[in-house]
Formats: C-alpha cells, sequence, structure tokens
C-alpha cells in the first residue's frame, strides 16, 4: 500500500497536510524549534516548561529518544524490553504536546550523543565486538568523550542495522499512532551527526568485514560479501595508509567514506519506514564541519529528506560559521535549517556566553538560515545556560529570544530571501586527496580546520599539493568577493542544477584537477547562459586524478582567473566584480574589507531586512549606502540608525551603523512615510 505523504519540508519550512482537520487545507509551520529532553525533566514540570516555549514563540518541541534511556535488560540472562513509562513516557509527553497545540520533532538515533555515556546506545550494543567499528589495525574504534570512552558501533554491520530496527519498531508502538496531521509529531531525525563520529582520519575506520564489502561494491567488484577474499594486494583491497604510487585508490577510499555514511542513512530511513513511522519528514544535522569534508546533497538524497548543520560557534568564530551557513543555505533542497543551533554548552567544552551565541545565531541568519532549533530550550543535566529552568522559569537569555522570534515572524522571516547573484561551487576534487595524504592522519582533519593553521585548513598539512593550493584560492575568492561587495552563496558541486539556476555568475576555482559531474555541470550552466569562471589552471584530470580526455574542454566562453591573482586579493576582486557586472548599487559599505552587508527581499523584491556585520576584531562604524525614502531601525536594541548629516546622494543616504568586535545587528527597512501596501 502507498504511503501516506503527512508532512514535508519545504522552502520556508514545514507543512502539514491536511493539518487543520478532514477536509482542511495544509497548515505552513515556520520552522523555530526549542529542544526539550522529557527523560531529563520530571514528568510534573513537563507543562509548566511546554508552556514556557509556547511564551517565548517556541510552537515546535524537539527532543531525542534516546535508546539506551528505554532499553532494559541485557539480551542474555536478562531479555531485552522498552520502559516507556514515568519521566520515560513518551507517549504521554507527546499527549501533552498535542494537548497545548504544539507540534514535535523526534530524533530517535540509533546515535544521539546528547551528553549522554555512550551517545544513547545501550551499554550491551557498544561492548559487542560483533557490532563494533575497526581501524586499519583491526582494533575497535574508540570514542575519547566525557563520562566515559566507549567503542563505536560499526554502521555497516548487518547485526547493528538488525539491531536498530528492532528499537525502531518499539518507538514506532509508541510514536506512529502521534503522527501528524493527526497527533504532533511532524519530522523525525535519521541519526544524528553522521560523520564517522567525528573521526574522519582517511585511514582511521571503518574496516569492518560489513563495511569491506560495501568497499568491495563501490569499488566495482564483481561478487562482494564479508567472506570475500580481501589480501592486502587485491587491487580492491582498501588502502590503509598513504602512498603516492597508490594515491589513486586511496581518494577513492576517502570518497567512499561519504557513499559509507549515505548508505547507511537511507537504510535507517529504510528502517524508520519499514517500522510504521513514513509519510513523515525526514532530515539530518551535520555537525559543525567545513563543507569540505561534507556530501551534503549525497545526504539529502540517502534519506530523502533535509541535511541541516548544527552551529556551536563564538562572534570571534565568524569567518567559520558565516561559510559554513552560506554553504547550507547554498546547496540544500528545501529550507536552510540548523537544528542544532547554541544556547549554552555542555560543561567539557570551551565556555560559550550567552551574547556571543545570540550574535552567532543573527550571523547565521544574515547568512541565509530560515530553520532554527536552539539547544538547549529547557535546563537539563550536563548542560549551561539554557532561557527555561527545568521546573519552567525563565531566565537570561529568554526576553532575547523572545523579542528575536517576534520580529522573525513579524517580517515573515521564511518568505524572505537574500540578494546572491553570485555562486561559488564547493569542489572536493583536491580535498579528498588532502585527507588521503593528511601528515595529521589518522587523526581527524577536523582537529586540523579548528588549529587555524592557514587559509587552506587541515589541508596545509597535506602531502598532495594541489589540496591546500585549491583551498587556498577558494579561501581568495571568497575574500575578493567580499571586499568587491559582491553578495554570493556557497553550492556544493553535487547539487542538482536548478540549485544554480537562481545565480547569474558561476566561480569555480580549479587547478589540475575536477569532478567529473561538476565539470558538465559547468558546461551546462554557460551554455544556458549563465557567466562562468573557473581557474586560474585548466582542468586535465578528474577526482580520481584519471585523464579527463574529450571532456577536457572548457565551458563555453568560460572566464579564468588571472594566475597571480592569489597575492592580488584587490586585482581579484576587481576582476571579479567586472565579470559580474553591477550587482551591488545600494546596501553597500565604504569598509567592505571589515564589513559584509546582506539584504533579504519579499517576493515582490522589497527589501524588508539588512543585516550589517563586522568581520574584523576592532569596533567600528560602517557606513551603509541606504535607497532614499527608507530608515534603518535596530528592534534588539531599540536603536534608529539617523543618516548621516548632509544631503542625500544620487544614489542613496548615508547611514552610519556602530559595530562592536564580530558584531551582526539585525536591521529593519522602514520607510520614512506611512508603509506602502
Amino acid at each position: 500500500m502507498e504511503e501516506r505523504l503527512r508532512t514535508a519540508f519545504t522552502d520556508r519550512g514545514l507543512v502539514v497536510l491536511g493539518g487543520g482537520g478532514d477536509g482542511a487545507a495544509a497548515v505552513h509551520l515556520p520552522l523555530f524549534a526549542g529542544a526539550m529532553h522529557y527523560w531529563r525533566v520530571d514528568r510534573r514540570s513537563w507543562l509548566t516548561c511546554l508552556r514556557a516555549m509556547k511564551t517565548l514563540g517556541l510552537h515546535i518541541v524537539e527532543t531525542y529518544v534516546p535508546w539506551g534511556v528505554h532499553e532494559v535488560g541485557d539480551g542474555g540472562k536478562t531479555p531485552v524490553r522498552f520502559r516507556w513509562d514515568g519521566d520515560r513516557d513518551l507517549g504521554a509527553f507527546l499527549d501533552a504536546v498535542h494537548g497545548l497545540g504544539m507540534y514535535a520533532i523526534l530524533r530517535p538515533g540509533p546515535h544521539i550523543n546528547a551528553e549522554l555515556t555512550y551517545f544513547g546506545f545501550p551499554a550491551r550494543i557498544v561492548r559487542n565486538p560483533e557490532l563494533q567499528a575497526r581501524t586499519a589495525r583491526g582494533t575497535p574504534v574508540w570514542m575519547p568523550t566525557p563520562p566515559r570512552m566507549f567503542p563505536l558501533p560499526s554502521y555497516a554491520a548487518d547485526a547493528f542495522h538488525a539491531e536498530v530496527a528492532t528499537w525502531y519498531r518499539a518507538v514506532a508502538e509508541v510514536v506512529a499512532p502521534r503522527l501528524a496531521p493527526e497527533g504532533p509529531v511532524v519530522a523525525l531525525q535519521i541519526d544524528n551527526e553522521a560523520q564517522m563520529f567525528f573521526r574522519l582520519g582517511a585511514f582511521d575506520h571503518d574496516y569492518h568485514p560489513d563495511a569491506l564489502a560495501w568497499w568491495r561494491e563501490h569499488a566495482g567488484a564483481p561478487e562482494s560479501g564479508p567472506d570475500a577474499d580481501v589480501d592486502a594486494n587485491d587491487a580492491l583491497a582498501p588502502p590503509r595508509r598513504w602512498e603516492v604510487a597508490d594515491a589513486e585508490r586511496c581518494a577513492r577510499w576517502v570518497q567512499f567514506k561519504d557513499v559509507y555514511v549515505a548508505r547507511a542513512l537511507g537504510r535507517f530511513a529504510a528502517a524508520l519506514r519499514a517500522a510504521g513511522l513514513g509519510g513523515v519528514a525526514f532530515f539530518h544535522n551535520l555537525p559543525p564541519t567545513d563543507p569540505t569534508l561534507c556530501d551534503l546533497p549525497r545526504l539529502e538524497r540517502a534519506i530523502d529528506g533535509t541535511v541541516g548543520v548544527d552551529f556551536y560557534h563564538t562572534r570571534a568564530d565568524y569567518h567559520v560559521y558565516r561559510r559554513r551557513a552560506l554553504y547550507l543555505a547554498g546547496s540544500t533542497a528545501t529550507v536552510p535549517f540548523a537544528p542544532e543551533v547554541g544556547v549554552g554548552g555542555p560543561p567539557w567544552l570551551p565556555p560559550m556566553a550567552a551574547a556571543d551565541q545570540e550574535i552567532v545565531t543573527l550571523g547565521l541568519l544574515a547568512a541565509g538560515i530560515r530553520g532554527l532549533s536552539f539547544f538547549m530550550t529547557v535546563d537539563r543535566d550536563r548542560w549551561y545556560g539554557a532561557p527555561i529552568t527545568c521546573d519552567g522559569g525563565l531566565r537570561d537569555p529568554a526576553p532575547w529570544l523572545a523579542r528575536l522570534l517576534e520580529i522573525l515572524i513579524e517580517v515573515d522571516w521564511p518568505a524572505l530571501r537574500r540578494r546572491a547573484p553570485i555562486a561559488v561551487v564547493i569542489s572536493r576534487a583536491d580535498a579528498r586527496f588532502g585527507v588521503a595524504s593528511s601528515l595529521l592522519d589518522p587523526v581527524t582533519p577536523v582537529i586540523g580546520e579548528a588549529l587555524e593553521l592557514g587559509r587552506a585548513g587541515a589541508a596545509e598539512l597535506a602531502r598532495d599539493e594541489g589540496a591546500a593550493e585549491q583551498r587556498r584560492w577558494l579561501a581568495a575568492v571568497e575574500d575578493a568577493l567580499a571586499l568587491a561587495q559582491l553578495p554570493y552563496a556557497l553550492i556544493d558541486e553535487h547539487c542538482p542544477i536548478e540549485r544554480f539556476a537562481p545565480h547569474r555568475v558561476i566561480v569555480m576555482p580549479t587547478l589540475d584537477r575536477v569532478d567529473r559531474l561538476a565539470w558538465r555541470r559547468l558546461h551546462e550552466l554557460a551554455t544556458s547562459g549563465h557567466v562562468v569562471v573557473i581557474g586560474p589552471w585548466r582542468p586535465t584530470r578528474d577526482e580520481h586524478d584519471q585523464p579527463l580526455g574529450n571532456a577536457a574542454s572548457l565551458p563555453r566562453r568560460a572566464g579564468l582567473i588571472r594566475a597571480g591573482s592569489l597575492d592580488d586579493l584587490e586585482g581579484l576582486a576587481e576582476d571579479l566584480a567586472g565579470l559580474a557586472g553591477d550587482l551591488a548599487d545600494v546596501w553597500i559599505t565604504a569598509v567592505g574589507r571589515d564589513v559584509d552587508v546582506s539584504a533579504f527581499e519579499e517576493p515582490s523584491g522589497t527589501v524588508r531586512v539588512v543585516f550589517v556585520a563586522n568581520r574584523s576584531e576592532r569596533p567600528l562604524v560602517a557606513d551603509v549606502l541606504v535607497p532614499a525614502g527608507v530608515h534603518l531601525r535596530d528592534p534588539l536594541a531599540g536603536d534608529a540608525m539617523p543618516p548621516r548629516d548632509g544631503d542625500p546622494g544620487e544614489d542613496g543616504i548615508i547611514v552610519d551603523v556602530p559595530l562592536g568586535p564580530h558584531q551582526v545587528r539585525l536591521l529593519l527597512v522602514e520607510p520614512d512615510g506611512p508603509r506602502n501596501r
């Protein structure tokens, strides 16, 4: 029987089909949610906490459903069963949500993290050698995390997927009767931060027998299985360390990790559907990660849903979180959704100040994020800084959060779009060789990114020269566009061509390697009239370092970046501005190197909201060019932005916007007279 479609993600948020009752029209929900872990809150306080969330303006509650909390029994002398009573009564919690007219997003894992011991897995799962992921040396893969390190499960292991399917069936017994539109559950998350548990070192894992069977399939073996011959001399055996002579296979192994994660998530999604939890919107959340280390479009295809990115940052991380948010906003097929926007934090990570997190939230919106889930909204153990106490009381930053949500609803934030006529393509053709040849390996490149080694990030430690060089060119293009005040998006090379269509100019820094699919896409875009810019080199080899052959021809009328531009940022900015044409006549600032201005339009084309951000570590005053007839107002600070003294120029008026170090300000654009209707 065909699965009934109940809810779906759209470019504006969530839609509940028939959500108003029999024959009623669909209900469209702005995707503003907050996290509350029901099993960590006294059941007697559930209603009080939920009402407090509604007071803040949050009508969607998000919660994990932790496998290890609900399962009892060791599967041996004590049979496995599931408890849904007391504070663990998920059904009663969902009924309380529904009774208040609220909605729920559930995250049933299998991995949930949530600062739980074993990341929410039952102890018997992580202790079972048959289920454990394997390193290149054949040893278990350990997760070194508080409060107790543990061996990781293999996401390729058939036995592990069988256990997960059992868990999902138990969840479905409680949740299936409560799916929207009859019930409150509008979305389900497929696993959690599934990026090899942050262990992305090329030759770290997974070498479980079932993972090696997947690899042999990917590598082209005619037959594969856990008992297939995987002798080290076999051309289809996985590499276990970087070898220059075997560079192609090493890069394919790094590429396989994306395939591995997508295949595992796709299998989890199928298990949820088989359990009776299909028909609602599915999503996944990537951890805070550099765009070169993830393949967002592949994951979205695997789960047939939306993939978001989590954000835990301070204001000093402006360049990092903005880049990741631009990638998410440019690459997702539906709504750009941040499933976890930090409010507070766990006690074993660097402290996260509330003022910093408020600025980061504004910075995410400035990059085009339209869906937010605040983690945590209700306090719990192993966390600090939530705006709602575990007994329903309000504390800072509750007033700020309530005001922000009020503003976002007032301006109809999900309907606004950021002006970005230029798209910069994120490519992994060289990046994979960088991960494979890293001097850090098997230490994850996530560490290399955090060390801020240079403009090439973790690729600075690559033995493959192309990886660092291509990353430096990518950074130079982004910096030059910011200097020229040309609004741009970051788009994954594997996005469908429809994602590129709204952007007039497509820029893809290239050296000798290029992904074949991305190269064909550039040809299609050039043929359809887009301005395509590549270089500084014309690629001759593909993502596996094989000759492009007949496919090596340049896209139609493609522009080439000048080879000397890496050391001439101003010249590169002028070149890109010349190719782009007149794309930023207003909403620019004379302090271009240090200030970002992002304008958001209503469907009619009227600019409704402008964000002004200080990229630097020093306070400054941004002089923003504003069209005549409007003024700017900061609704969070309650400040009006008066025009500079003097007569308006031909192009508009100058408004001074004071900014602290790395500060981001949300400004409403309001007519000087009565608002036009």
